[in-house]
């Protein structure tokens, strides 16, 4: 009778009891669910989430029976998208296996099988029974080591209540809350930034300063950085600019924005680095600079002046009444010096103005000389040089020396100065680049590789401008016909002018 006792509490120990996880510290581990997500543990406790784990096995009687409960609590618990994050592990089963049992019992969370690695993560938790459902917290402690007996959904609601885990509601709205910062202008003791939250951002704060300040104030007042910001730095809610004064020259700083949701829920912060000028005048050779003008022309500052022309350059802040004022003057030097044609060629750069800006600034002020925006480098040019004010009308030598670094104050007697002190003449402006209607000209082969040859009653003298306006040659045709050499030209489009002519023809090496 002994004996038959003994079995029985043998049998007892081996089907009724469960054995807990043994571990009270996360392993992590990465494995790809039975529907090709990748479950990456340690991410997902980072993330800030505590994750419950179910061992299981599909032929498992007892886990069959807790699954449908277990189920029902993730619902109950915001389906994956809050507080707590479900996962169901076998230690044996296929992939096709796990995606029948999760279409069988509804679960939608991530299941991983044996086949992928659920195994192996068993044996690193010595899982001895099955089910065993735990909960690691997002500090990495298994804080329930084996949920069981799971009587009804409540009984797991319960359990990760009495962690601090709320229910939630799958169908609550979520939101990512971001802001974007743009640095507009860099000065030697000013900072121009523009703050443009996105559609999920109701509020954010932002703050500058250098990066030793910052840590300073954290450790002094045992806070992280985003409760810093958004308790301290300033607060908005929608898109703005923001000057930052007082500044130290040459120092670098950090703008920083936490943006929240409309919940209240803090994202994550933004941050970026800029450099104050140091305000020194810098040297006295003008930085060459590569840039795409607002038309998609390729501007290479020192090939401009390695031609022979000097360069006048209108830097200007889009928006800025200041930088408004001068335009008419601008355009009118522009005129009075032959449109580009000649002794000098204008341009104007932007640090702010976006493509579109600036095309709305070229029809209102009637520019036809090349623009440059910040898209085509007009920032890091500004601040190549430095410009530390708005506008700057700056007036270059062919030999890339200053002439004037600042024409003030910038209207046409100051420009035409400037101009008259380096002996540059004016001249009329062509009639423009267009091609002339009823014209008599003609030219072969079009597109051109290493020659053109243009034909007319009567050509004379003919020039050849490219689609800046700038003239890449000038030639005397002897009678009706002439042979124009187009080898050295860069591929584009070139407009010929002759007998008040002018074709449009294109050269392709």
């Amino acid at each position: 009778m002994k004996k038959l006792f003994t079995l029985v509490l043998m049998l007892a120990f081996a089907f009724g009891l469960k054995a807990q996880c043994p571990l009270t510290q996360a392993v992590d581990f990465t494995a790809t669910d039975c529907h090709g997500t990748e479950v990456h543990l340690f991410d997902i406790l980072d993330g800030g989430q505590a994750v419950l784990v179910d061992f299981f096995f599909t032929t498992c009687g007892p886990c069959q029976q807790a699954t449908p409960k277990v189920v029902e609590s993730y619902y109950a618990m915001g389906c994956n998208m809050h507080d707590v994050y479900y996962i169901e592990i076998s230690d044996r089963d296929s992939d096709a296996a796990c995606q029948n049992w999760a279409n069988t019992y509804g679960v939608e969370y991530p299941t991983i099988s044996g086949a992928a690695g659920g195994g192996s993560i068993c044996n690193t938790y010595q899982i001895g029974a099955f089910p065993t459902v735990i909960l690691i917290m997002p500090n990495r402690q298994i804080v329930i080591q084996d949920l069981w007996p799971i009587n009804n959904a409540q009984t797991v609601i319960t359990a990760l209540e009495g962690q601090g885990l709320q229910q939630h509601d799958c169908n609550a709205v979520t939101y990512d809350p971001q802001v974007a910062i743009n640095i507009d202008q860099v000065l030697e003791t000013e900072v121009t930034v523009t703050f443009t939250p996105n559609a999920d951002c109701a509020s954010y704060n932002y703050l500058l300063a250098t990066e030793s300040e910052v840590q300073q104030w954290l450790t002094m007042l045992g806070m992280e950085l985003p409760e810093y910001l958004h308790t301290y730095g300033f607060p908005a809610e929608e898109s703005i600019s923001h000057t930052f004064t007082e500044l130290t020259p040459d120092t670098e700083y950090m703008v920083y924005a936490v943006p929240a949701d409309p919940d209240g829920n803090l994202g994550e912060v933004v941050q970026e680095t800029v450099t104050t000028t140091n305000g020194g005048g810098g040297t006295d050779i003008m930085p060459d600079f590569t840039a795409t003008d607002i038309e998609g022309n390729e501007i290479n500052l020192y090939s401009i002046l390695d031609a022979g022309q000097a360069v006048f350059i209108n830097f200007f802040l889009y928006g800025d009444e200041y930088s408004e004022a001068p335009m008419n003057d601008v355009l009118e030097s522009y005129r009075l010096y032959g449109c580009n044609q000649h002794d000098v060629f204008f341009m104007e750069i932007t640090p702010n103005g976006t493509d579109a800006n600036c095309q709305a600034w070229v029809e209102r002020f009637g520019v036809q000389y090349p623009t440059i925006s910040r898209a085509g480098g007009g920032n890091d040019i500004a601040q190549a040089i430095p410009v530390g004010y708005y506008p700057t009308l700056m007036l270059i030598r062919p030999d890339h020396t200053f002439a004037v670094r600042d024409i003030y104050p910038p209207t046409l007697e100051y420009i035409l100065d400037a101009m008259n002190g380096e002996g540059y003449e004016q001249f009329e402006c062509e009639d423009g680049i267009a091609e002339t209607e009823g014209q008599s000209l003609s030219l072969y082969p079009n597109p051109a590789n290493d020659f053109v040859t243009l034909k007319g009653e009567s050509l004379g003298k003919v020039y050849v401008y490219n689609t800046l306006g700038q003239k890449v040659d000038e030639l005397e045709a002897q009678g009706s016909e002439i042979r124009i050499n187009t080898a050295a030209y860069e591929n584009g489009i070139y407009v010929v002018k002759a007998d008040e002519q002018m074709l449009k023809f294109v050269v392709k090496h």
